[in-house]
C-alpha cells in the first residue's frame, strides 16, 4: 500500500473515534494521537476495479468477469446495485488467485524438439541417417575417403 492509502484510512479512523475529553472537544494533541492511531491500526487495503484487476493479471477485462462468473475470483460488491453489480477486488485476493494458479511445467523425456505433422523425413533425418548407416563414425569415413585418395594420386 502507498502513503496515501495509510493517511486516507487515518482520516477515516480519526472521524470515527471520539476526543479524549468530550468537554474541550477535539485539540491539536488529539487529533495527532487519533491520526498516528488510525495509521498504525487501521490499514484498510484499496480495492481494484475491474479494469485495475485485469492490468495486474494481465488479461482483458471480459477474462475478469468470466473468472468471476465461474467462482474462481471473489469480488467485492461496492455500490447498491443489483443487475449491475460494481465489481472490486482485495489485493489479497488476486494474491491468493496468482498462488493458486501458478504452476511449473516440466518434460521428464524430452521429445522431439518439434512436431512433424508430415510422414517425410527431413534433409536434415536424411544426412543424418546416411552419415550413420555405414559403421556411425564420421571421423572413421573421412579418414577412409582420404586414405583411398591418396591411393588413387599414387
Amino acid at each position: 500500500m502507498n502513503k496515501s492509502d495509510f493517511q486516507q484510512a487515518a482520516l477515516t479512523y480519526a472521524r470515527a473515534t471520539q476526543p479524549l475529553d468530550p468537554d474541550q472537544g477535539w485539540r491539536i494533541e488529539d487529533v495527532q494521537l487519533a491520526f498516528m492511531a488510525g495509521m498504525e491500526a487501521l490499514a484498510v487495503p484499496r480495492l481494484l476495479s475491474r479494469p485495475e484487476t485485469a492490468r495486474v493479471l494481465n488479461v482483458s477485462s471480459s477474462t475478469i468477469h468470466d473468472l468471476v462468473r465461474h467462482g474462481e475470483l471473489a469480488f467485492v460488491h461496492a455500490g447498491r446495485g443489483t443487475v449491475r453489480k460494481h465489481l472490486t477486488f482485495s489485493q489479497d485476493e488476486i494474491v491468493n488467485f496468482i498462488k493458486r494458479h501458478t504452476q511449473r511445467t516440466y518434460q521428464d523425456d524430452p521429445g522431439p524438439p518439434t512436431a512433424r505433422y508430415g510422414t517425410r523425413k527431413r534433409a536434415r533425418e536424411l544426412a543424418v541417417e546416411r552419415a550413420t548407416a555405414s559403421g556411425g563414425d564420421f571421423t572413421a569415413q573421412r579418414e577412409a575417403r582420404l586414405a583411398a585418395a591418396k591411393a588413387n594420386k599414387k
